[in-house]
């Protein structure tokens, strides 16, 4: 029996008086004698049950080297559920929150709609929503369990170009970032464009050509953006495929076009069933529609590049919040990185073992990104640079690794003085990015009112101007109408028409509604406020405005005698 367990070992263990003895590749003539000289403890010897603990603690020491990742997914975990219920949702966020409802209450192939966005989020958000519920910091939770699994994709995609400490490094300063702070509580579908992006990239260094192919069709089918972050993953799987014989790029090739294919296809049929079952004249593909809607790209003139560079680097510098962390990095990585060892290693063939090279097609790709975006004329929007975080992060995770090396403990409080005073004031929503800051407080209290106000069938109508993408969402389900208005003419006309309704107009704060009045005056109309929603700081946010006819000389509630109006007690 004992030898017999000592075949089934590649590395046996010996004990002489207490002491353990490892002796690898034991030969087939030394175990007789060994086992006659009774040099091996029992089982339920103490040796023995030493012995069984290190070989445990050996084969989980990959398990107990995850242990900070874990603590830092359960602290941003926690700093992304503070400001889950603070504000309402945005123009796109709540579209898209109303495209999902639809797709779960009896249009799920959205038929009819004029769709510009590849329906991967959508399903996930309506699936997401049957679970958790429609509310806001109900579906909020999507995107930021979406970045969680970020984060842990920029972990390892760091240890595989640069080592583990720069993995580590690299996830803290992704997950202190104010842009995924701010974005992680949103509805944008550019969180999870992101973790394809990062997963793709992944898969490419690991020479999975599945894995890259199907993780870039499904960026593809999350957002039509993917198109200008595929070359990323791509430039990545050089490296694996040129180690490769011919016959086996070619196979590498057809499972990267392979795993492209499927989601492809599978939002091709997807889109042909829609429009099949859409109305003669309808909404055209969701690829064309979103060319539509966007308005077409062109190229800038160069006169204006320097304004427009200018505006997306105001928009970038939120990436370390004003802080001069992704610098203090960048310069000590270029510093340091030419006084690293460069002697020949035994591993050299591994990405882990050629620290920073691997880092180079990042920091090119970043560059070409933005000058890409800045002669060509993308919008100035902050969520366009969200995939440019990950990659800034490793970056900045290699250079805080060489200080590290070199400066100890010493690094790793300065690297929490840099990004502790940023992640607290992103965390307070007080930088410009991301989801709402208080424009549409009060907004989800205002639907309440307009629910309790108007008759729930065609004899209520709701004006709107810019908030018809937010009724979508917090009217779902109601029968009344709801009318849009160009001008104020436009609705000075129509609430002019016959009577009997009853009309409601919901105005931010912010506007202006002088124009309305004297085109309602014109009519002989007027506005009645009806209720006023506020943010937390006291200001007005809504106003709810009844249209109505210009009241009489006395109150329309005192009824008429022969000799004037009735007086009420």
């Amino acid at each position: 029996a004992k030898l017999k367990a000592i075949r089934k070992c590649q590395a046996t263990y010996f004990f002489d008086d207490g002491a353990c003895l490892r002796q690898p590749g034991l030969s087939q003539r030394s175990l007789p004698l060994l086992a006659a000289e009774g040099s091996f403890p029992r089982p339920w010897s103490v040796p023995a049950i030493i012995t069984q603990i290190s070989q445990l603690s050996q084969k989980n020491r990959a398990i107990y080297r995850l242990w900070p990742l874990t603590v830092l997914l359960a602290a941003t975990w926690a700093l992304f559920l503070l400001p889950l219920a603070d504000h309402g949702l945005r123009e796109d966020e709540a579209l898209y929150a109303s495209w999902a409802i639809t797709m779960r209450h009896g249009n799920p192939w959205l038929s009819g709609l004029p769709i510009d966005k590849p329906p991967l989020y959508l399903w996930l958000l309506a699936g997401w929503q049957s679970w958790a519920g429609e509310t806001a910091p109900a579906m909020r939770l999507l995107n930021t369990s979406v970045t969680l699994v970020s984060i842990a994709l920029v972990y390892a995609l760091g240890c595989r170009l640069a080592g583990r400490r720069t993995g580590l490094l690299a996830a803290i300063v992704f997950a202190a970032s104010p842009f995924t702070i701010l974005f992680a509580p949103t509805l944008y579908t550019d969180p999870l464009l992101v973790l394809w992006f990062l997963a793709a990239s992944l898969a490419a260094t690991y020479g999975r050509w599945s894995g890259l192919g199907l993780c870039l069709g499904l960026a593809l089918i999350t957002k039509q953006h993917a198109l200008l972050l595929a070359p990323l993953p791509l430039a990545l799987a050089v490296p694996q495929l040129t180690a490769l014989a011919r016959r086996d790029r070619v196979l590498a090739g057809l499972r990267v076009a392979l795993g492209l294919a499927l989601p492809l296809g599978v939002v091709w049929a997807w889109d042909a069933a829609r429009l099949s079952q859409s109305p003669t004249g309808g909404p055209v593909n969701v690829w064309q529609q979103s060319a539509i809607n966007y308005g077409g790209l062109t190229l800038v003139a160069p006169e204006h590049w320097t304004a427009r560079a200018s505006a997306w680097l105001e928009q970038a510098q939120y990436m370390t919040g004003y802080l001069p962390a992704t610098f203090v990095a960048l310069v000590a990585a270029v510093v340091l990185a030419a006084r690293l060892p460069r002697g020949p290693s035994r591993r050299a063939s591994r990405p882990e073992a050629r620290p920073g090279r691997g880092l180079r097609p990042l920091i090119v790709f970043a560059l070409a990104y933005l000058a890409l975006h800045t002669v060509v004329g993308f919008q100035v929007w902050d969520r366009y640079l969200l995939p440019l975080v990950p990659l800034m992060a490793l970056v900045a995770g290699w250079g805080w690794a060489q200080l590290t090396r070199r400066l100890g403990i010493a690094a790793l409080l300065l690297l929490v003085c840099c990004l502790l005073p940023p992640t607290l004031q992103a965390a307070a929503g007080a930088y410009p990015i991301g989801g709402d800051h208080g424009a549409y407080d009060g907004i989800d209290a205002t639907a309440v009112t307009i629910r309790e106000v108007l008759p729930d069938n065609k004899w209520g109508v709701l004006y709107h101007h810019t908030l018809g993408w937010h009724w979508r969402y917090y009217l779902a389900g109601a029968h009344f109408q709801q009318v849009y208005y160009a001008t104020p003419d436009d609705l000075a006309t129509d609430a002019a028409g016959p009577g009997g309704y009853v009309r409601l107009l919901v105005v931010p704060a912010t506007e202006d509604v002088a124009p309305v009045r004297q085109a309602l005056a014109s009519h002989g109309l007027q506005l009645r406020q009806r209720a006023t929603t506020y943010r937390k700081d006291g200001t007005p946010t809504f106003y709810v405005w009844a249209v109505e006819s210009v009241a009489p000389a006395w109150p329309a509630s005192r009824p008429m005698t022969p000799h004037g109006p009735q007086e009420v007690p």
